[in-house]
């Protein structure tokens, strides 16, 4: 647990002095979090899904069906790379990645820290495809909105589906990187997510059924259980998510002329409610969902503009970092609770390639 907290402290303490002006300042602590969180999941031992992963890579097995992972692993097993070797290259991709999304706003600190409340324990800490994917499609939007480079972006997306299927959902946010935030397009969105969510469960099961294609990529989560724990979380996320869509409209005014692209991760983030709204129980929605997150980065620190006291700015930018360093602690949490104390592929303790069991 020691190393968890470390790397929360950091990334929660730099992030509550960051000045959201990008200086040198803040770029130094940005790239030291970034260190950690480099030496935490590059360097991690056997936590989630990382035994099947390495089963994989050392006989040679396609593990998930997808053929740019499995390229990739047959060329680092060839070449004479470990398995940990591997998943530090991997890593060091990742965090390079997460380097070049957060150049689109003035808070990469609290990026991070969305990153371990969001992503940190299912993806960067137990699954190794669809990190990666979430990771390039990241990096892809950065080159779409700060470059406007769309023939980069579909490629670099497409270059994710073939690490993981589930990359494809990145797509459709093409089709609003130019519009304008308005009420009834939002409203249009979480209605249509209303009437997909009353038949969501259905017609993926009898997609998976029906598909051959879609039954390999997404067959074995479109019945994941979440758990009596995984339900409280999913009406934590309820509440969350609402209350969060309605902050970043109220503070949409103010924020706008602060936060870059605002109004674009303001419609991302009705449509990640729209993901929840479609189904939270069925395992596939949260994967196709968990790639919209990245709204949380750009949109949760403006809700500072609420205020207009530099005092309670800081009050509000000192709870959202707790928040966020909270849920990181809860999922830990909640991925164990599924699994038998004592079993080394728990979460908790943390353990490295330095402590492997043998």
């Amino acid at each position: 647990m020691e190393v968890y907290i470390i790397l929360a402290a950091f990334a929660g303490l730099f992030a509550w002095a960051e000045s959201g002006l990008c200086n040198k300042r803040d770029m130094r602590m940005f790239y030291a979090v970034l260190l950690i969180f480099l030496l935490v999941v590059g360097l991690r031992y056997w936590h989630g899904d990382y035994g099947t992963y390495e089963m994989g890579y050392d006989a040679d097995i396609d593990v998930g069906g997808d053929a740019g992972y499995f390229w990739l692993q047959k060329v680092f097993h060839k070449m004479g790379f470990s398995f940990q070797a591997f998943v530090f290259l991997l890593t060091l991709v990742s965090v390079i990645a997460f380097r070049q999304t957060f150049r689109l706003g003035p808070w990469p600190l609290f990026g991070m820290v969305m990153i371990l409340g969001k992503i940190f324990t299912l993806y960067a800490m137990s699954g190794i495809r669809q990190y990666m994917a979430m990771a390039i499609c990241w990096w892809a939007l950065s080159e779409l909105l700060l470059k406007q480079r769309t023939v980069t972006f579909v490629v670099m997306v497409l270059l994710a589906y073939t690490l993981h299927g589930s990359a494809i959902v990145f797509l459709p946010i093409l089709a609003f990187r130019n519009v304008t935030f308005t009420y009834k397009k939002a409203a249009f969105l979480l209605l249509l997510a209303i009437v997909v969510g009353a038949y969501s469960m259905t017609f993926f099961a009898s997609a998976s059924k029906a598909s051959d294609f879609v039954n390999d990529r997404f067959g074995e989560y479109v019945n994941e259980s979440q758990g009596v724990e995984g339900m409280s979380m999913n009406m934590m996320n309820y509440l969350e998510n609402f209350v969060f869509l309605i902050m970043a409209v109220w503070v949409r005014k103010r924020a706008i002329v602060k936060v870059p692209y605002y109004d674009f991760f303001l419609f991302m983030f009705v449509a990640y409610c729209g993901f929840l709204i479609v189904g939270s129980e069925v395992g596939i929605v949260k994967r196709l969902r968990d790639y919209y997150a990245i709204a949380y980065a750009f949109l949760v620190p403006a809700f500072i503009y609420a205020f207009r006291s530099i005092r309670l700015q800081r009050y509000c930018k000192g709870v959202m970092i707790a928040y966020f360093i909270f849920l990181m602690f809860r999922s830990l949490a909640v991925y164990d609770s599924g699994i038998p104390e004592g079993s080394y592929g728990r979460m908790v303790p943390y353990h490295s390639i330095f402590q492997k069991e043998n």
